[in-house]
């Protein structure tokens, strides 16, 4: 087991503050930027318990060195992306305080086993399983995580995913399907109480009839304005529509966070590092974004999982708190 210190370096970049202060006016201040108070123990290959003809389902648990209890982040990884690679964001939610557990889906390129031509049929299903297999294993009597079995608050947990996990984490959120034999429309819905869908995706043909509109909040939304979209066909979609689980669901504890010059890969620092760059509608890597993506990320949680009040004011004063991007994020909410 790894065990990262509380004094970690802190991201290099500072974020800036709009001139205002400079008029005398109280500028915003970013938000949990920087490392937090507790060292970070990662458990990178933690074997969930598997029932009769279930594949071996590892997971990637990152947790504080504290005494808890820690809400719970389940984590949705891009399609054939690593775990690990996420590690910027979710284990700076763990040194601030949250339990982090990323199921290694069957895409993950170190899954064990080669995908299946039925497996790729079916990945959408099996990765909504994987979500579920997390909570059954925390949640079932005398499965024994190391070191943080009795340390996780089960009343507060949070969905969140990137790319493919992000369509996941809109699913299990509330986003329903439809069923594969009417025109009925199916929830896989699994009692999470908030919702962080990076980079998502809209309209797809598995998705019922006016999903969107049975999307509740709250829910945070990102992007950036690079962040094309391709579901395996010629066309290419642009950035907005990774942004529908913002646009088209109703109003109501939605916010959006869209980075000028965002890429898919923030320039390789998420889903794997030969990612990002020209080739992928990036550039070098995107130290900033990926920084503002963790002080408004660790915003939300605080404020929907821990109820805090200086989280619950920046997202009260929203729009305003792109100030502290100096224009490199647009933040609206409805």
């Amino acid at each position: 087991m790894q065990v990262i210190p509380a004094n970690r370096l802190a991201p290099t970049l500072v974020l800036i503050c709009l001139s205002v202060a400079a008029m005398g006016e109280e500028a915003p201040a970013a938000y949990k930027t920087a490392w937090g108070p507790h060292g970070v123990h990662v458990i990178e290959n933690h074997v969930l318990p598997a029932e009769p003809g279930q594949r071996s389902l590892r997971a990637r648990i990152a947790y504080p060195d504290a005494a808890g209890p820690f809400p719970l982040v389940v984590y949705s990884h891009g399609f054939g992306c690593y775990r690990e690679s996420y590690a910027g964001l979710t284990d700076h939610w763990a040194s601030h305080g949250y339990a982090v557990v990323l199921p290694e889906h069957p895409d993950c390129p170190t899954s064990e086993g080669k995908l299946s031509p039925e497996d790729a049929r079916n990945l959408l299903y099996i990765r909504i399983s994987d979500v579920g297999r997390v909570l059954d294993a925390l949640f079932a009597p005398g499965q024994d995580v190391p070191g943080l079995t009795g340390r996780i608050d089960y009343g507060r947990k949070a969905i969140a995913g990137h790319s493919f996990g992000g369509m996941i984490a809109q699913v299990v959120w509330g986003q329903p399907l439809k069923d594969l034999h009417s025109t009925e429309k199916v929830s896989y819905a699994l009692g999470f109480d908030a919702a962080i869908v990076m980079s998502g995706v809209g309209e797809m043909p598995q998705m019922a009839d006016g999903s969107f509109d049975r999307v509740p909040g709250p829910v945070l939304v990102t992007g950036g304005t690079l962040d094309t979209g391709n579901i395996g066909g010629p066309t290419v979609y642009p950035w907005e529509w990774r942004m529908s689980a913002f646009d088209l669901t109703p109003p109501g504890d939605k916010y959006s966070v869209v980075l000028e010059e965002g890429d898919h890969y923030l320039g390789g620092l998420i889903c794997r590092d030969d990612r990002g760059g020209p080739d992928n509608s990036g550039g070098a890597h995107d130290t900033e974004g990926l920084e503002i993506l963790a002080g408004v990320t660790t915003a939300f949680l605080d404020a929907w999982l821990n109820n805090e009040p200086d989280a619950k004011r920046f997202f009260e004063e929203f729009e305003s708190n792109a100030g502290i991007t100096a224009g490199r994020a647009r933040f609206a909410r409805k």
